[in-house]
Order: structure tokens, then sequence, then C-alpha cells
């Protein structure tokens, strides 16, 4: 990219070179009216910088002007530096082509509204974008358009190639760009609505609908259909850029939100010591079970069980290592239970299993597998026992799931009363 800088002052010359540089864009200089043009005719120009007041009383404003009227240069975007702002008629200086105004300040200023007006340039996009156009030429131009960028593009002459592209591998895309008017079954409308149609959270896909045809109608219906924006051909190089990247931008930062969620809700149901769920998840989680359970008619297992004289632990070997053993008690429920299972701690010492379509036989034959299990293997070369108290319940529409708990945990209390390292059972099946 190169800038082209006008001004009369060499020092002016040299901090504007500074901050242009310092951003990795290539300068070239003129120091009056007439070099600035013949430079435009001469060089590939991407932008021009120029001072207000030039030589023989020209201005940067009558330099934008002549400036739009090079075919070349229509839309390159000119910066004009004044001394002050309110010295100069923005309303002349934007109907001339200048597209922005920048105040003389401090050094740091300036630079910093420079680098303002080149992020908002400069289109550094890293994205992968599913591409439909049954024009070769047609998509040659576009590609080209965005090669600058970071863009990946899966092209696809068809939109019905592209929809079973889609709905294979929608998880890999950024973003969609179709042409509206394709031969074949689906059109650039059906193939919107379509895409729309396979999940609902693809309405976060961002999609912009390309046309040769510009009436209100047919924008209407595309932006209805699904379509987050509309671009009419022969579209401006500058224009498609800036649709892609705010569509891209404003999907990256749906994506960053929805992750900052998932790592909110992570902290909020997660035991960061143990790695299982904690209380709170479980209570939105049993709402969720007991309707499962009552669609699919399966009883349900619950164990509830607390390590057997953990306070001695603490207060004989410290609290790190009980923090040791309860990290280990938690790596061991999530190598010993199924995917579908819910574990959870559920405070201090005590833990809960619920186990899914689980009867009274299976749920004991499990609880008894996993009370061994501890009661053979070493925790930071401790001997640990637990105690602990199942309940199984076929759940139906009068049952109180509130009450469940308390019913898995008078059997724990059992379990401890009657002696510890043992498994007491509660049976609600019959």
């Amino acid at each position: 990219m190169k800038v082209l800088i006008i001004e009369r002052s060499r020092l002016q010359q040299t901090v504007l070179s500074r901050i242009f540089t310092g951003e990795g864009i290539i300068v070239s200089l003129a120091s009056s009216y007439k070099e600035a043009i013949d430079k435009l005719y001469q060089e590939q120009i991407d932008m021009v910088c120029s001072g207000f007041q030039l030589d023989n009383g020209k201005t940067g404003i009558e330099l934008a002007r002549e400036i739009r009227f090079i075919e070349r240069y229509k839309d390159i975007p000119i910066i004009l530096m004044a001394s002050m702002e309110k010295d100069i008629s923005t309303e002349l200086a934007y109907q001339a082509g200048v597209t922005e105004i920048c105040s003389r300040c401090t050094y740091e200023v300036v630079s910093n509204k420079i680098q303002a007006i080149l992020n908002r340039r400069i289109c550094n996009i890293s994205a992968r974008i599913l591409y439909v156009e049954d024009s070769k030429t047609a998509a040659l131009l576009t590609m080209r358009d965005l090669k600058e960028t970071n863009i990946i593009f899966d092209h696809f002459y068809s939109a019905d190639e592209a929809y079973d592209a889609y709905q294979k591998n929608h998880g890999v895309y950024d973003m969609v760009i179709t042409d509206v008017v394709i031969e074949g079954k689906l059109d650039g409308l059906g193939f919107v609505r379509a895409i729309r149609q396979i999940t609902p959270e693809n309405y976060k896909m961002p999609v912009l609908a390309v046309s040769g045809f510009d009436d209100t109608s047919r924008r209407v219906e595309l932006l209805r259909s699904g379509a987050n924006d509309y671009i009419v051909k022969p579209y401006v190089k500058e224009e498609l850029l800036v649709r892609v990247k705010n569509l891209i931008t404003t999907k990256h930062l749906f994506d960053q939100v929805e992750i900052q969620q998932e790592q909110l809700y992570l902290q909020a149901t997660k035991d960061t010591l143990t790695g299982l769920h904690n209380r709170h998840a479980l209570n939105s989680f049993l709402p969720k079970l007991s309707s499962a359970a009552i669609r699919h008619n399966k009883p349900i297992g619950i164990l509830f069980f607390d390590i057997d004289h953990f306070k001695q632990v603490n207060d004989t070997h410290g609290h790190i290592i009980g923090d040791n053993v309860l990290e280990q008690m938690g790596q061991l429920i999530s190598s010993n239970f199924r995917g579908e299972d819910f574990t959870a701690r559920y405070g201090g010492e005590e833990f809960i299993v619920i186990l899914f379509d689980t009867n009274y036989e299976q749920t004991n034959a499990i609880a008894e597998k996993f009370r061994t299990k501890i009661e053979n293997r070493l925790f930071s070369d401790l001997k640990i026992t637990v105690s602990i108290g199942t309940l199984t319940v076929k759940i139906t529409r009068d049952t109180d799931i509130s009450q469940l708990i308390d019913k898995a945990d008078e059997a724990l209390y059992l379990a401890k009363n009657s002696g510890r390292n043992k498994v007491c059972s509660t049976n609600m099946l019959q």
C-alpha cells in the first residue's frame, strides 16, 4: 500500500512519513500541487494525505476535487490535515471528495488518529467463505478483489452443490457470499432460505447477496429470507471489502461473546478443585433430567456419598493434602462413570452421581463396585473410604424432584451411622 503525502513543510513531511512507515505503508512525497498531480498519474497511489494550505494559493480541498476527476482515483481515501478542523469548511471538504479530516495536534494525537483511519481502511481478514457464483469471470474478479485479505474461498458454480457442502460442513465457514441469479434447482434466494433452515444457530452466519438487479422488492425479499447484506453489480472493490469485513467482524464478535458466555457458565457450574459440576449445576440439571426420564419412561439411580472421617485428614495432614484427596476423588469419579451420567461435588467432601436408565439392582451394583475401588487404592498415600446412599426411582409428573436428594441423603446418613464404608439403599420403584 502506498500513500502520497502532499506538504510544503519538510518537518510535516517527516512527521507524517514516520507515522505511515511505522504502519508498514510505502510513502511518496510531494511538496506542491502540481507535483502531487504528476505523481498521481506516474505512480499507483492507494491513499492521499494532504495539507490544507498548498502552494500558489491552492488548497487540499481543490486537490481533492481534482483527484476525483481521475478515473482510477474516484474512490481513493483522501485525508486532509488542518491546523484546526474549525478553520476549514467540512461541508466543502466532503463535497470535494475528502474522506477524513485530521487536525494537527501533538505527534501522538496525529499518530493515533491516522492509525484509527488505517484500521478502518486496511482490510485484514482471516476467514473462510462459501462462495456461490455461476459465472467464472465474475467469480475470478471477486476473489481477485479480496486477494489482499487472508480469506480462503470454497467456490461453487451451483447453489445445489454449495448447499450440500454447507450442510455437511457449515461449522468451518465464517461467511456466505451468493449470487442471486444462479442456474439450477436452487437459485440464490432459495439457497439463502435453505441454509437458514438447517439449524437455528445458522442465523448467526453472515450472508452477503450479490445481484445485477437493484430494485427495492428484491432487496426486501432477500433480507426477509435471511440475507444480512446486499451488494449490486458492478460493485466498487472498496465497498465489497468494507461489507465483507463488517459482516465477518460482527460474526467474530458474536463468536467471542459466546465463548465468553460459555466460560462464564463453566465458571458458574464447575467445581474448580475436582473438575466436576457443582451444586448450582445440579439445581439446573434436575428439572431437565426429570423431563427426560418422564418422556422416555426410564428409572434413574442416585449415588450420594461422603468421604469417611475427612476432617481427620485435614486436621492430621493439612488442607493441602486434603485438597489433593478431593482432586483425586474428582478424577476417579470422572473416569468411572458414563458421559451421560451427571457427576458433581455437592459440597465439602460430599459427592453425587445421577445415573440415567438404571434400575435398583444396577444402581446398587455400581455403588458397591465404586466403593470397593476407593477402598483398594491410595489417595496421596492415604487409605480412604466412602459411605454411599443410593436411591432408585421412576419419576412421574407427581414426583417432587426437590425431595429426591433428601431421600438419597437419608440413605447416606444410614450408611454412616451403621459403621461407614458401606452402601445403604432406598428403592422407590416399588
